[in-house]
């Protein structure tokens, strides 16, 4: 319990602050809870973010199995959990503010450098690589055009990161299931071309 406790509250403290700014004292009071029971749970602040980041993807990927679970097109699995991307970030504004906050590229990860802080690195390689397969099961499948699947990824991964910037920016203006449709509209017209003929669902 105390460390989910901890959890939410140091997601709520990166977002306001940022990683490097943000205070073990500061998440503790968030939390309701001595900073003795902060050490007890964590090794300290590298751990708590590890642990944010890793229980967030598992969120996130378990969320997009979920909607493309009974799918058999590749096309439509990507388009779904390209829709789902948008809405697990929309339910999480603070795990979205905090990689607003950090200002760093998530598709930088596809290079294996040095982007990201700890935990954070691995998780957007497993996203990405989520990602990549996606891509390619839909080019063996004659759905999209032969191409680097790698890069295909990458970009729609860093196009989903603008546009969720700019919606949280904007002070989330606008419902996410429009943020979403938004968002597919951009990657039919901008990076899958005429490959992406499915209808939004």
């Amino acid at each position: 319990m105390y460390r989910q406790q901890i959890l939410i509250a140091a997601e709520y403290e990166f977002a306001r602050t940022g990683f490097t700014e943000a205070k073990v004292t500061a998440i503790a009071a968030a939390a309701g809870v001595s900073l003795a029971t902060v050490y007890k749970n964590f090794d300290g602040k590298d751990e708590i973010w590890d642990v944010l980041h890793a229980q967030r993807m598992n969120e996130l990927v378990d969320s997009v199995r979920v909607v493309s679970a009974t799918v058999t097109s590749p096309l439509k699995r990507l388009h779904l959990g390209a829709r789902a991307q948008v809405e697990f970030f929309a339910a999480n504004p603070n795990y979205l503010a905090l990689h607003v906050k950090e200002g760093l590229s998530w598709a930088t990860a596809m290079g294996g450098g040095d982007a990201g802080r700890g935990g954070q690195r691995s998780t957007w390689r497993a996203g990405l690589d989520m990602l990549t397969h996606g891509v390619q099961a839909a080019i063996d499948a004659g759905e999209l055009p032969e191409g680097r699947p790698a890069i295909v990824a990458a970009l729609m991964v860093s196009a989903l990161q603008v546009w969720l910037t700019d919606w949280f920016v904007s002070g989330r203006d606008r419902p996410a299931a429009e943020v979403a449709d938004e968002f597919l509209d951009y990657l039919n017209a901008q990076l899958l071309h005429s490959a992406w003929h499915l209808e939004r669902t």
